[in-house]
């Protein structure tokens, strides 16, 4: 992927445009491959944003689920610098 801030959206449909159905459960539309690049995506990205009605019904974890992904992330995360600027592309560290 190119230089961030960037913006990935995912999201699974069904063959007939849907994403959800009218029921209270939750309704699983990938499969085994699906859930494996989506723990990638979450291993790479620095955020995720979810809909309040996915917050409430599903109460998501939104964690990486590989132990290598996630051990990888950690170690990523520990090397940044203590003092961070969300602005560190356009503004020169002093």
């Amino acid at each position: 992927m190119g230089p961030r801030p960037y913006v990935l959206l995912s999201c699974a449909m069904s063959v007939d445009g849907f994403i959800d159905d009218t029921t209270a459960e939750r309704l699983l539309l990938p499969n085994a491959a699906d859930f494996d690049r989506v723990d990638q995506v979450r291993a790479e990205s620095d955020a995720i944003m979810i809909g309040a009605v996915t917050l409430r019904r599903d109460n998501p974890r939104l964690l990486v689920n590989s132990p290598e992904r996630r051990a990888e992330r950690e170690r990523e995360v520990a090397a940044l610098p203590v003092e961070s600027d969300l602005d560190w592309q356009r503004r020169p560290r002093s």
